[in-house]
């Protein structure tokens, strides 16, 4: 009889143990995944104080929402679509608008989903499709705007949603890309690594909450797989040295099609590339959006 119950005392025990790291698990992924997709509305910061404000937009998105941007009139024919990280494109978040505006691009800025009507979950580059598709819409029906003249500027998970944008609307002429993952699951998850067992689980936790509450897959989120279809308009990609490895920056710019080109930044990272090389960072952008876009 004794062995019994503490049979039954052991098998217990094992139970709550596992209750206990299920529960701890889950209730960190939970918290980690919250951070990412529910970061809450920033602050628009304008750009100096030489350069004319933009006019405040709300764009109507396919799918249902009201989503803030801003607009600075192209001078030269040109529009350039901004999508940022998870605060959005906006004043002087990244990626960087006063380059192109003082060169006379037409500049829009897109916000965050944090701050539509309703708001909505950020959804790393898997919905914002949306959000920049509706930019396109707005800068197609803008009479200063050439339509064959119209480029896309991502940064991190706005970098992956130019690429998917691109990849779905022929009416984009040039893709610029920085610092985004090459897919969704496989970033949370990363496969191939040396993690321990505890560790693995914990990433396809987030993995599994980040699809339980924002309803995508994110295995299917994967510019990877659609980056190849953007030419024969031109791709470039921005890595910092000491993201492109984390990022794939290699991989994406083999399974993109020519013409291509990418940059890894001597001694950059994620979101300080323009900090780390700002002349060559500014030169680099401009010319590529002026060699494709103001001919």
């Amino acid at each position: 009889m004794k062995k019994i119950r503490w049979g039954r005392i052991a098998c217990l025990a094992i139970f709550t143990i596992f209750l206990v790291y299920f529960a701890v698990n889950f209730t960190g992924a939970w918290i980690f995944v919250e951070a990412l997709i529910d970061p809450g509305c920033g602050a628009f910061i304008p750009l100096r104080q030489d350069i004319p404000a933009p006019e405040g937009l709300q764009l109507e998105t396919g799918d249902g929402i009201s989503i803030p941007a801003w607009y600075y009139p192209s001078q030269n024919g040109a529009a350039v679509i901004m999508l940022g990280g998870l605060h959005g494109a906006g004043g002087t978040s990244l990626p960087p608008a006063r380059p192109l505006v003082e060169s006379g691009f037409g500049v829009l800025q897109i916000g965050a989903r944090a701050c539509a009507t309703p708001i909505r979950l950020v959804t790393l580059g898997a919905n914002e499709i949306y959000d920049a598709a509706a930019g396109l819409e707005f800068l197609l029906s803008r009479p200063e705007v050439d339509s064959d003249r119209i480029g896309i500027f991502g940064f991190s998970m706005g970098g992956v949603g130019a690429i998917r944008t691109a990849a779905r609307h022929p009416e984009i002429s040039a893709v610029l890309a920085e610092g985004g993952y090459y897919n969704l699951g496989d970033d949370f998850v990363e496969p191939g690594s040396d993690e321990s067992f505890t560790r693995k689980i914990f990433l396809y936790t987030i993995a599994g909450v980040f699809w339980l509450r924002t309803g995508v897959n994110p295995w299917q989120v994967s510019p990877v797989d659609e980056i190849g279809l953007i030419s024969p308009r031109p791709v470039f990609l921005i890595y910092g040295e000491h993201e492109a490895a984390s990022g794939r920056a290699q991989l994406q710019f083999d399974a993109a099609r020519k013409p291509k080109e990418l940059w890894i930044v001597p001694g950059g990272d994620h979101g300080k590339n323009f900090q780390v090389a700002p002349d060559e960072y500014t030169n680099r952008v401009r010319s590529f959006f002026e060699e494709v876009l103001e001919k």
